[in-house]
């Protein structure tokens, strides 16, 4: 008997779906999942974009099981139109363990805090993916230079009532008329079950954005 989460994706799973007639690692979702055949949301590019593939396209998904990645090849049978449009799948082969997945960005509110130089900024988040976050920090200029490119900091983030703490790294600082510290950072060590709340999180937004005709 095929075990949900292991030998195939369960509803809500967040998937990576890569198809054999693109280069690209497209993101998705599981509507349903019945027997050996699934109804996932239309695959999307790093941009965001809903793809078009043909009925017969095959398909490699990968998900988060419950101790490690997963993956099972598919076949694409039929697009589904309609303000949500989905993909009609099957399974075409035994799982087996995933390969870690690309990151999507988007834009999104958070509350966030950074520790560095020994002292605690907050601010809000301006976008977020599994690999880090665009921030905005409150207060004054950085003159320490704790937040200097390069420079390791201790980042806690309000993911909807549960704690995310993790370190970062400063990749990029972005220049500002009233020198708020705006900052872009680089998760580091994150755990699979961190990613994989974060990348819940994001599809949420895009889910939510989506329906406001805001992407």
């Amino acid at each position: 008997m095929a075990t949900p989460g292991v030998d195939h994706p369960e509803e809500r799973a967040v998937l990576d779906v890569k198809a054999v007639s693109r280069d690209d690692v497209l993101t998705s979702f599981v509507e349903e999942a019945t027997g050996g055949e699934l109804v996932i949301s239309v695959g999307e590019d790093a941009s965001r974009r809903r793809v078009r593939l043909e009925p017969g396209e095959v398909l490699e998904l990968v998900w988060r099981g419950p101790e490690e990645l997963r993956s099972v090849p598919a076949v694409l049978l039929d697009v589904r139109g309609g303000d949500a449009p989905t993909w009609r799948v099957r399974i075409a082969g035994p799982a087996s363990r995933g390969q870690r997945r690309s990151a999507v960005r988007v834009p999104i509110t958070l509350d966030v805090t950074v520790h560095a130089g020994g002292e605690h900024r907050t601010g809000t988040t301006v976008d977020l993916s599994e690999g880090g976050i665009h921030c905005l920090l409150d207060g004054e200029p950085d003159r320490s230079g704790a937040l200097e490119v390069g420079s390791v900091v201790h980042v806690s983030l309000d993911l909807d009532g549960r704690a995310l703490a993790t370190k970062a790294e400063v990749i990029r600082r972005h220049p500002r008329e009233d020198k708020r510290p705006e900052l872009s950072l680089r998760f580091i060590g994150l755990k699979e079950r961190d990613e994989d709340d974060v990348r819940r999180r994001v599809f949420a937004q895009m889910r939510d954005l989506r329906a406001r005709g805001l992407i």
